[in-house]
Order: C-alpha cells, then structure tokens, then sequence
C-alpha cells in the first residue's frame, strides 16, 4: 500500500525571489570591441590584459582605480560602447605570421569567427596589412570589410551598427576609432542584456558625452559620476565649464569631481568604488581617502568656486588626502540619493515577495497588516544599515521615532476603490540619519569654578 493513502504531504518550493538591482555593482561605459558582449564582469585588471586591453586604454586605467581601494569592489561592470570600425597596425616588421580575427553574434547567440592571415618574409608594414585586407577581400561571405591607409588597416562591419569583435596577434596592435553610436542609444542596448548594476562611469572625458550621459541617467534608476580637468570648473566666474551646465541642469543623479589629472585618472571610480563597498545608508562620500589617486592643490578660492557649482574635490589636509563635500549636481548629498533608491527598490520588492507567496491578501485590516509589516521591515533595515536614524528621545524623555508608516482601516475604503482591487491611502515618514562632515566647537578659559550641565562632561 502507498503511504499516500494514508499521509499525503505537498510542499511547494518557494524560493524563488524577485531580483533586487545591485546597488552595491558599479559599471564603467567605454569605447571597445575586445568582446562580443556589451556588459563583461571582471573581478581583476588582467581580465582586461588578457581580453586585449593595453595598460594605456581607458578602460584599464578606470578598472584600475576601483581595484586599487580599500576595501576593493569583488567586480566591476565594463560596459561596450560600439565603435564603428577598428584600426589596425603593425607593431614590428619581421619574418612571421600576421592575423586578424573577427567575430559576431547572431540574434540566436550563435558566434560566428573568420580569421585573416598573411605570412611575412621580411618585407614592409605596408605589405603586411595589404596581404591581409587581400584576404577580407577575397572572403566572399565576409561581415566586414577594409581599407588601406597610411600604414592603417581600418575594418568596418559590412552591416553598420553590428557588434564584432577583432583579436590580433602579438605583432600587430589594434585601436578602436570614435563611436558615432549615441551614449543613449548605447545605454538602452546594455541595460537590455545586463541592467544589475547601479552605478556607472563614462571613460570619456569629452563634455558633451559627459552631458549625455548625465541625461540618460537622470531618466533611469541610476547614478553617473565623472570627473572634469576644465580650469573653469574651478573659477566662479564661469558659468560654461561642465560642472556649470551640469549644476545648471540640476541633475540629481550625476555627481562631478574637479581632478586636475582627470585625462589619466579616475578620481570618480575610486570614490564609487570606496563607498560601494558600504551598504546604501551606511556611508558618506566625504572624507575618504584614495589609493592611487593624486590630490588636488586648490586654494579655498577654487574650492569654494568648484563647491558653489555643486561639484567635489580630492585635497590635502596636513599630510592625509581626503574628499570633499560628497553632493549631485543638484546639491543633495550622494549618499541620499543612492539610500532613497535602495529603499523604494527594497520596500517594492518586499511587498511584492508578500503578495507572491500569499494565496490571496484580502483588502481587510488583516491583509493590510501584511503590506504594513512588509514596510516596517524594510524601514527597520534602513534604521539597521544606517540610513534612517534609530528611535530617540529629547530632554523631556519624548520619544521621537525612527518612522511613521500610515495605512487606512478597511472600513474607511470605499467598495469602488476595494472593487479595483488597488490599496492606496499608505505612506511612511522617516528621519534621515544624516552625517557629520563638519565640527563647529567653541570654547573659552577661565578662573572661574566650572558646574556640570545636563549636557556636559567634567573632568
């Protein structure tokens, strides 16, 4: 006889969860084709080298100045920009074999390569990249195609707009030439192959790419950061630099670094990196120090100039480097911005986790006593990581609490609106935890006999 005649056990699994948006990832966008995919994971630089990467490229150098902190990010998110076309080059002229792969993906996944060869006897760079534009030539179902100039072999997909990729070998060097794709168009064909990741970085330092990037953020769940060499950043007297227009535009998700070095470093991924490595909530962008990063020597001038655009600065204090300020564009402080989106991310999650694994929430009390607890732990967690502040008292001991969460009886809730089957009427209020980034104290000597007050210490 079964045993489930007489006992008959279901379980049902329910541990599948809604994926959360990685507040903690950072990505940096730039200009390659050394892979197919438009979002790699790399956990160290040499994932970089051994995709094809020079030390000099600016990807390398930004991925560097994330690994480079204390403590260091497990990955960082390098995000393709697609370049119209590759430029090839040989590095050294002698006897030996010289090729050129090419890869493409098609809508199904399927990777299809070619590779190019030409083999040298010893005579010009010239011969070589010819021999090998001979052979794309040739190829009569090629996906790219070629043209020969000043010692510059240029590769072009035969479909524009077609992500390839391009290996070569160790003889030859290979350059990628300005994208003419948009950041904006760019963005929305990454974010539709990998969108887990919240913060990013441009590797490009050209205004208006910075201006389009700050745009395309402000529309998303996201946060940009760059940094800006300009000497007018730092003058308040202009009011056309990048750090002006973006403050002009009041960007709430673009925060921008003054960083004189800013052509060969990434001030901008080193903080975000710094603070990433901390829950949203439990950090501020002020007062940290950089690892590989070169300090800013401004006066107070400067600094008030580049502080009254909104902007953030790396400087000496004695002989330890630190940040300063720590806002967006639009003058809240990054760390706010960074916990109100962890929260609204945490808080939907939660409730829609309760409204999955529940057969049915009735639109009684009972059933908005679920949506209420599923609010009150996510705002608890916002008082345990930091962000919120935790319940405290005045002089009189009042109590002054952490959070408010509202919700309507059912029986204040009309039938039309239990009918539609949407609960509304619910609302929270929370006190920012805040941080301390400046200390004001005054004090005076005296002769005097010293009594304690209530708020005082003696000794």
């Amino acid at each position: 006889m079964n045993l489930s005649r007489i006992v008959n056990i279901a379980i049902v699994l329910d541990t599948a969860g809604i994926s959360k948006v990685g507040f903690n990832t950072m990505a940096v966008l730039g200009v390659h084709a050394f892979d197919l995919s438009r979002s790699l994971t790399i956990v160290d630089v040499d994932d970089l080298t051994n995709l094809g990467f020079s030390e000099t490229d600016a990807l390398y150098l930004a991925a560097s100045a994330a690994f480079n902190q204390t403590p260091r990010p497990k990955n960082i998110k390098i995000l393709r920009w697609n370049p119209p076309s590759a430029a090839i080059s040989v590095k050294t002229v002698a006897s030996g074999t010289y090729s050129l792969s090419v890869s493409k993906k098609d809508s199904s996944g399927t990777v299809t390569s070619k590779t190019y060869t030409y083999t040298n006897s010893g005579t010009s760079a010239e011969t070589i990249l010819e021999g090998i534009l001979a052979a794309i030539t040739a190829d009569a179902n090629k996906f790219v195609t070629g043209s020969y100039a000043a010692n510059v072999l240029t590769v072009t997909p035969s479909v524009a707009g077609t992500s390839i990729k391009y290996a070569v070998s160790s003889n030859m060097s290979v350059a990628f030439n300005t994208p003419t794709e948009a950041i904006a168009e760019a963005m929305t064909a990454i974010t539709a192959e990998d969108n887990d990741w919240y913060g990013w970085a441009l590797a490009d330092r050209t205004p208006d790419n910075i201006m389009a990037a700050a745009a395309w953020s402000e529309s998303h769940t996201k946060i940009f950061c760059t940094a800006i060499a300009e000497s007018g950043a730092k003058d308040s007297s202009v009011t056309t630099d990048t750090g002006s227009l973006l403050n002009e535009k009041e960007y709430y998700r673009t925060h921008w670094w003054y960083h004189a070095l800013a052509a060969s470093e990434y001030l901008e991924v080193a903080i975000m990196a710094r603070c990433f490595s901390i829950d949203p909530g439990g950090e501020t962008w002020s007062l940290k120090s950089l690892a590989g990063i070169t300090a800013d020597g401004l006066t107070e001038t400067e600094y008030t100039a580049v502080s009254g655009k909104n902007g953030n600065t790396y400087e000496k204090v004695r002989n330890i480097s630190v940040t300063q300020n720590g806002k967006v564009a639009a003058g809240e402080w990054i760390d706010v911005i960074r916990f109100r989106d962890w929260l609204q991310e945490e808080m939907g999650t939660n409730i829609f986790t309760a409204l999955k694994n529940s057969n049915k929430v009735s639109y009684t009390d009972a059933g908005i006593a679920i949506i209420e607890s599923q609010m009150k732990k996510t705002l608890d967690k916002g008082v345990s990581v930091g962000g919120i502040a935790p319940v405290e008292y005045d002089d009189a001991g009042n109590k002054n609490p952490s959070y408010v969460v509202t919700v309507p009886l059912s029986s204040d809730i009309t039938a039309t609106v239990k009918a539609s089957r949407v609960l509304t009427g619910v609302s929270f209020t929370a006190r920012l935890s805040g941080a301390i980034h400046v200390v004001d104290v005054s004090g005076s000597l005296t002769y005097a006999s010293l009594s304690s007050t209530d708020n005082s210490s003696a000794s």
